[in-house]
């Protein structure tokens, strides 16, 4: 049996889940309830887990999956990794983080099966705002050997890492912002697509 801020902190956590695909993170919950600390947080979590209503991994502040009568009402679950931050704005040497932090993914909420390899992106900056991509976003990249054009994609230009629009003209390559206020930009030696993004992750708050 729940306490009636239990029962509140597992709903919150269910229709998260449903609307991001992912579970609410400790400072989110914690901004949501307005609950002074982490700490807070953690043993409201605590008491869910050992009631057996989730249960949390190891890696990752997101890391809490739904057990007993609710689990039916996720999907798969996809762990994939936070390989750092994307420059939304002009390029920058990327800062990649492989391994460090996981996020959990319901599959079913995200449209489709993550390949392997797939990854995820913190966004910095506001090129892709138009396109609906926004500072403090994560993006969901899967790897492709072939990108179509008009793919938003995770480019590596002339050695700098950005998330861009994938465009082609007149047989040349290069990549678009969704902001008039960037520049188209043009490769002048090379453009490799490490990447297309899949979906977006919204931040709240």
């Amino acid at each position: 049996m729940l306490t009636e801020r239990q029962q509140a902190i597992f709903d919150f956590i269910l229709d998260f889940r449903r609307r991001h695909g992912c579970s609410p993170s400790i400072p989110e919950i914690q901004r949501s309830f307005d609950i002074r600390s982490p700490n807070g947080v953690a043993c409201h979590l605590a008491a869910l887990e050992a009631k057996g209503y989730i249960r949390r991994g190891e890696r990752g502040s997101r890391q809490i999956d739904i057990t007993g009568p609710h689990a039916a009402e996720r999907g798969p679950i996809a762990d994939l990794p936070i390989h750092g931050q994307i420059a939304a704005g002009y390029p920058q040497s990327s800062e990649a983080s492989r391994g460090d932090t996981y996020v959990s993914l319901d599959e079913t909420t995200l449209g489709f099966r993550p390949k392997e390899g797939c990854f995820v992106l913190k966004v910095r900056g506001d090129s892709m705002k138009d396109a609906g991509i926004f500072e403090g976003d994560m993006v969901v990249v899967e790897p492709t050997p072939d990108p179509r054009v008009n793919q938003i994609v995770v480019a590596l230009i002339d050695g700098e890492s950005t998330l861009k629009r994938l465009v082609r003209v007149k047989g040349q390559w290069f990549l678009k912002a969704e902001n008039a206020a960037y520049p188209e930009l043009h490769p002048r030696s090379d453009l490799v697509i490490q990447g297309a993004v899949r979906t977006v992750i919204r931040k709240l708050g």
